[in-house]
């Protein structure tokens, strides 16, 4: 997609604070301090877009990115992350946890969800598991984005993608996308998979 503008939406802390336009939201999942933020920020390049933090848990609501581009125009939806984070653990779950799940169940704009995954892990973590089994079971659709590649080198990432592959049990022909936010290795990729989605929701609203 070529952007064409940018603009900070609604920061919601409630339900009731969810966007109110009417076009595809792109919302970004994955465990705290995994990369959810700096992932945005470059494929938006835009380098202070999405606020980052080393310590993890900064993110504390959903925050609204307006995209506009010349495929559509689109939500980025950047979630808490879930798992660690520098807050109670009864923040974390009833505050954070209850509105992510009312997010994810009742928005009726939600196109996919990118789950990001730590790349350097042996495979999705538990409460990574948790996630992408919520998610499926809510129907939500998911890409999945391996976080940190740069980290690796090419032959470690290449293993690490086909663990990762195996662990999600993806569809034949599917793989995760090592992605890394400092080299901008995934970014075609991952646009190009976003457009995909985009056109063809834009498809179906017009027929």
């Amino acid at each position: 997609m070529k952007i064409q503008d940018i603009s900070v939406g609604h920061t919601a802390t409630r339900p009731g604070d969810f966007p109110e336009e009417a076009i595809p939201e792109i919302a970004f999942l994955g465990r705290s301090n995994v990369g959810k933020s700096s992932l945005i920020n470059s494929l938006t390049q835009r380098r202070k877009l999405a606020r980052t933090s080393k310590a993890p848990g900064r993110t504390q609501a959903i925050r609204c990115f307006r995209i506009a581009g010349d495929v559509a125009t689109c939500f980025f939806v950047d979630l808490p992350g879930y798992g660690y984070a520098k807050v109670s653990r009864k923040v974390r779950e009833e505050s954070w946890g209850k509105l992510i799940e009312t997010y994810l169940q009742k928005s009726p704009n939600l196109l996919v969800g990118i789950q990001l995954l730590d790349i350097r892990r042996d495979g999705p973590t538990k409460l990574d598991c948790q996630m992408i089994e919520w998610s499926r079971a809510s129907e939500v659709p998911l890409l999945y984005v391996l976080t940190k590649s740069d980290k690796l080198g090419r032959n470690q990432r290449a293993r690490a993608v086909q663990v990762f592959e195996r662990a999600l049990e993806l569809p034949e022909g599917d793989k995760p996308i090592p992605y890394s936010a400092v080299t901008g290795e995934g970014r075609t990729e991952l646009w190009h998979a976003i457009d995909d989605l985009l056109r063809r929701a834009t498809e179906t609203s017009a027929a």
